[in-house]
């Protein structure tokens, strides 16, 4: 058994032993430090490390002679022999009181070819701060022990930092006031273990959360391979991560969520919608796309959404909630939600793939059904029971035209196809069978009575109409809606008031058959020819003047009449001065030979005006102007 004194001296010897390393290696270990624990805090570890090493051969000095000219003369030889520097340059001054005591010290000293900042540098590039924090802690731990006294060395500049030099100074601690304020922390004994801790708190911490992404992306999977829903995937997602989600359509419609009760979802929903609608300057307030996982405040809640991507297009939105009052957004979390997107997207591709073929069924029974291509009736009421639409019962017609004039055949086209398909998700989302498809480059909706009764075609309308103008790139739709019908071999009809609504739309987005009064009662295809022969009579005149004054003529007497008359608002609408707007009308009255203020006269021109407007005989052009037909 040892003694005590023989333990004492071994921990002494081994205190004292040392090993010799490479600067490239100890740069390589210095990179790994700060790469692993961050730039302070080795900052402290190196100083701790270099003051170690300066007491330790301060005492090895110290056992040979404890003069301190001869100890101080020694520094230098002892730090050059550690291989840290090519040399050093320094010079000092000195007070010692007779016991011993320093009660003045005032040096200054160049550190040349220091091996740590040439590895800064080599590993780094070019540092904020000094960074021989090695070479300081050792010049602080040799000077501390052979004076018995708290001195402290600072480098003042540094070659790592883009300085000429690394140059220190030497003073009392005392003597330093607030100018090491920051450095005095490096004093504090902490100890390598307690670095390690650190990091091994770090890794043990990013180790629970790779294990935390692989269990969850494990159960996400295994959810989607068992056929689960989007409320099944909600639900499974709250349950494991404690966080309540969202999975809405890009519209921010909803569509599955869980974490929260029905009224709070629908409060933080509004509260977010305004949030967007407020800090979104863009025409028409159009709801933002978000292509990247981006972090968003509202006024009572912080939200992270990730787009869900089907075929390389953003059909949706997977958000986590977090409330002002509850669990912080974690840097983590933009994996776990990228990981509920990745699953939300797979089941909405299969969906869209079923979802698709039913729907390309529905618009192909819908354009047989409007051209007649069947061989009777009751084939149709047949596969209507398949696709859950009841053809024996009442139906509303609706039409939606682009009316964009500048648009060519194909842009047209690709934007019904966009607002088609908006539309038909939208109606699956809300468990509204309706059939959508195309017509003569129109959409067409046939509306079953049990999905919207007189009252409620005109809400479901304007909802389709809203979503459509907050989720598609175009707004520029009109819809035009028909009266209601009552049997499958009417439906041409029906379809005729539909688009006799959707030709008086000018002025209003939405028009139904029955705001049209006597004027949709007059109007059909069956006597075309006796408006046009009252139109010849009655406008004759205008419509042989040549083609420029033709359209501003009647483009004038249209919105003039269209006032009532109000010469003021006609001016405002047909950006006319006042004498330009008296002459053409005091033209019009001497061609026609009538009083645009007599209500009677001014009544049947008004009415044959929109008549032909709703036969498409006469159009209305922005850039053009009006526009007859039956001259051409």
């Amino acid at each position: 058994m040892r003694s005590h004194a023989s333990e004492e001296q071994r921990d002494k010897d081994d205190y004292m032993k040392k090993f010799l390393s490479t600067t490239a290696a100890f740069g390589l270990l210095r990179r790994e430090l700060i790469e692993n624990l961050g730039i302070n805090r080795v900052r402290g570890f190196l100083f701790r490390y270099g003051w170690r090493l300066g007491a330790s051969d301060a005492k090895a000095a110290m056992a040979e002679n404890k003069s301190i000219d001869y100890l101080i003369r020694q520094a230098s030889v002892l730090h050059l022999s550690t291989g840290q520097v090519g040399d050093i340059q320094s010079e000092r001054q000195i007070e010692v009181e007779d016991d011993g005591e320093i009660t003045f010290i005032n040096g200054k000293g160049r550190w040349i070819d220091s091996f740590e900042a040439h590895e800064h540098m080599k590993h780094h590039g070019k540092a904020d701060t000094p960074a021989c924090h090695t070479l300081t802690g050792y010049a602080n731990g040799y000077m501390s022990v052979i004076t018995n006294t708290k001195i402290f060395v600072k480098e003042t500049s540094c070659i790592a930092k883009g300085d000429e030099e690394c140059i220190f100074e030497t003073r009392l601690l005392a003597d330093w006031g607030d100018a090491i304020e920051e450095d005095l922390a490096y004093f504090d004994e902490e100890r390598i273990v307690d670095e390690l801790e650190y990091s091994y708190e770090q890794l043990l911490e990013e180790r629970n959360y790779i294990t935390k992404v692989s269990s969850f992306h494990k159960e996400i999977t295994q959810s989607v391979s068992n056929g689960s829903n989007l409320q099944d995937i909600a639900n499974n997602v709250n349950k494991s991560l404690q966080i309540p989600i969202t999975i809405e359509d890009s519209g921010f419609q909803n569509i599955a969520y869980a974490g929260m009760a029905e009224e709070e979802h629908r409060r933080l929903n509004e509260d977010f919608k305004e949030h967007l609608t407020i800090n979104d300057n863009r025409k028409h307030k159009r709801l933002p796309l978000f292509g990247e996982t981006t972090r968003l405040e509202a006024s009572c809640q912080k939200r992270l959404i990730t787009p869900i991507m089907v075929q390389r297009k953003i059909i949706g939105y997977c958000t986590f909630i977090y409330l002002h009052d509850q669990v912080e957004s974690k840097h983590g979390d933009v994996q776990l939600i990228n990981s509920a997107a990745n699953a939300v997207s797979l089941i909405l591709l299969n969906e869209k793939t079923s979802f698709e073929a039913l729907e390309e069924i529905k618009g192909n029974l819908l354009e047989r059904i409007l051209v007649g291509d069947y061989d009777s009736e009751e084939e149709i009421i047949n596969r209507g029971r398949y696709m859950g639409v009841d053809f024996k019962a009442p139906y509303y017609i609706a039409i939606m035209r682009n009316s964009d004039v500048s648009l060519t055949e194909k842009s047209l086209q690709d934007q019904n196809e966009q607002v088609l398909d908006t539309i038909a998700k939208y109606l699956d989302l809300h468990g509204i069978n309706v059939l959508v498809g195309q017509y003569e480059n129109r959409i067409v909706m046939y509306i079953p009575e049990m999905q919207a009764d007189e009252s409620g075609i005109s809400v479901l309308i304007q909802k389709l109409y809203d979503h459509v103008r907050n989720t598609s790139l175009s707004c520029d739709y009109k819809i035009g809606v028909s009266t209601k019908g009552h049997a499958l071999e009417d439906i041409r009809e029906t379809l005729e008031k539909a688009l006799i609504a959707i030709r008086m739309s000018n002025k209003h987005a939405i028009m139904h058959y029955s705001e049209l009064g006597i004027l949709g009662v007059l109007i059909n295809s069956n006597n075309v020819e006796m408006i046009k022969d009252m139109a010849e009579k009655e406008l004759g005149p205008i419509f042989e003047a040549d083609r420029t004054k033709q359209n501003d003529l009647l483009n004038t007497l249209h919105v003039f009449l269209s006032n009532g008359g109000n010469l003021h608002q006609t001016m405002e609408d047909l950006a006319l001065s006042m004498s330009g707007l008296t002459y053409r009308k005091n033209k019009i009255e001497k061609l026609l030979n009538k009083d645009l203020r007599d209500p009677s006269q001014s009544y049947q021109l008004l009415l044959i005006l929109d008549s032909l407007t709703a036969l498409e005989e006469l159009t209305y052009n922005p850039a053009e102007g009006a526009r007859y037909k039956g001259r051409e």
